[in-house]
């Protein structure tokens, strides 16, 4: 599923309409996610399925997005995964959320996801909003900022912040701490980077910059193993 919506994104970004109208991507099981991403329409779900969303039109909707946390529950208990991994998980969703909402300057063409595969859980949080160079730069003390890789990278350090309060900037940090032990993969791409963080065989989690194709907005990929 990460691939699928990362894919669906960048053709998004592009200035192309034949790309953009996303009706040369092949979604398989996915067709309905694409339904839904397309039309920014959520669809009723039913809790116990392994694939959920929520796309922008709900997603400021306490309502709809409590009933979405149920089924990331309920996947996560179906998947096996131990309660502090599914707390990160529903951690993971509510923090990319609420930077959705403050963050993005934009709802319209979010989408959350989650996807209990044969391997694992994927999760997928993406807007097309401002991204986090744009967002960065509200502060001060990046107003001059230029590079999206360093953008990323600043999102994920402890006390950085858009923000020129020091009180702010420390969601993103100790949701990546917390969640050092739990993830194989993790993804963030935005503007022309991606910053990944792989965490092989259990091993000490490594930390990969490089630079992609465009993107609006910002996208977080997540795996978990269900060995964890």
């Amino acid at each position: 599923m990460g691939a699928f919506i990362e894919t669906a994104f960048t053709a998004l970004s592009w200035k192309d309409p034949i790309w953009a109208s996303l009706d040369w991507l092949v979604a398989d099981k996915f067709d309905e996610v694409l339904a839904d991403l397309k039309s920014q329409r959520t669809q009723e779900q039913r809790t116990g399925i392994t694939t959920g969303w929520i796309c922008g039109d709900q997603l400021d909707d306490e309502t709809q997005w409590t009933g979405f946390l149920i089924r990331v529950s309920s996947v996560c208990k179906s998947g096996g995964f131990g309660k502090r991994t599914k707390n990160a998980i529903m951690a993971t969703f509510s923090e990319f959320r609420s930077n959705i909402l403050e963050h993005a300057g934009e709802t319209k063409g979010a989408i959350a996801a989650f996807h209990l595969g044969e391997k694992g859980l994927e999760i997928v949080v993406a807007d097309q909003g401002r991204g986090a160079l744009a967002s960065m730069r509200n502060s001060k003390k990046f107003r001059n900022l230029d590079d999206a890789g360093r953008a990323l990278k600043l999102i994920v350090t402890d006390g950085v912040s858009r923000y020129d309060n020091p009180e702010r900037g420390h969601g993103f940090t100790h949701l990546f701490q917390g969640l050092a032990n739990r993830f194989n993969h993790i993804r963030l791409r935005s503007g022309d980077h991606a910053l990944e963080v792989f965490r092989p065989h259990g091993e000490t989690p490594l930390e990969r910059i490089s630079q992609k194709a465009e993107i609006s907005g910002l996208l977080v990929y997540a795996f978990f193993n269900t060995d964890l």
